[in-house]
């Protein structure tokens, strides 16, 4: 019994021993790391494949705009949180992520703000809106092809570029209605369908305020109206393009109404039927 305590106090001693080593060294290493200087920065754009809003070219501009001086600095001695907020600040940037390498590298990844739709507004005044509610400008590098929505909408940038398009109904910055909650209920239900993201090309806001969809494919609009009960609405469609399109030659319809309870109103091209 006495050598099963001491056996368990020698082990427990030896255990205590080798953490404390252990702490000791890597506090000695990361001291040594952060004095280790820098030697390279790296950039990357991790979804570059799917937008090109933003080059590596940008971030540098921003770090040399911002006067942060990295390469030979030593890396306890960069300003991390500093960088890191600098980069969120960029109307393209959704997430930023900053460290540093063994070997002295600083690294910079980056993600960019993914758009499900271009707003026209009736100044010409154009911008993206992202997945989750966010405006943002559109760049100099690159056009995203996405959605386009123009006609009635009088929301401009600067009074809704730092808030979330969903919440817009709430706010009353403009003493009126705004329409960017409903564009961005809207937009959100065709871009994360796979079947609407691929029909529709561009949507319209007439002067009723009520949207109307334009197909790429068939020689018709699509009178959709307000965004109530819209899921009934696109089943709705969803029939018609199953049963009738296929019958259809061309040019039988100018509108295909879907604001009617229960019902499908087709609008006849009279030229057709003359």
């Amino acid at each position: 019994m006495k050598h099963n305590w001491k056996h368990i106090i020698w082990e427990t001693f030896t255990w205590i021993i080798l953490l404390s080593v252990l702490i000791i060294s890597l506090g000695f290493t990361e001291n040594q790391r952060g004095n280790e200087l820098c030697s390279k920065v790296e950039i990357q754009i991790l979804d570059s494949t799917v937008n090109q809003f933003l080059k590596s070219e940008d971030i540098l501009q921003i770090l040399n705009d911002k006067n942060y001086k990295i390469i030979g600095q030593p890396l306890n001695k960069i300003p991390l949180n500093n960088i890191e907020s600098d980069l969120f600040k960029n109307a393209f940037v959704k997430n930023v992520q900053i460290y540093t390498t063994i070997d002295g590298t600083f690294k910079i990844d980056i993600i960019q703000k993914k758009p499900i739709l271009r707003i026209i507004n009736y100044n010409y005044e154009s911008y993206y809106l992202d997945e989750e509610g966010n405006l943002f400008p559109i760049s100099n590098n690159y056009t995203s092809r996405v959605l386009i929505i123009s006609g009635n909408i009088n929301e401009p940038y600067a009074l809704f570029s730092d808030k979330k398009a969903y919440e817009a109904e709430n706010q009353d910055i403009l003493k009126r209605e705004t329409l960017l909650d409903d564009i961005f209920y809207l937009s959100s239900h065709i871009y994360n369908d796979s079947l609407w993201n691929s029909l529709f090309e561009s949507i319209f806001v007439n002067e009723k305020n009520e949207f109307e969809l334009i197909p790429k494919w068939g020689d018709f609009i699509i009178e959709l109206g307000d965004t109530s009960n819209l899921q009934n609405k696109f089943t709705k469609l969803i029939a018609f393009y199953k049963n009738i399109v296929p019958k259809l030659k061309g040019g039988e319809f100018l509108k295909i109404s879907l604001k009617y309870n229960n019902q499908i109103v087709c609008t006849k091209n009279n030229k057709i039927y003359e």
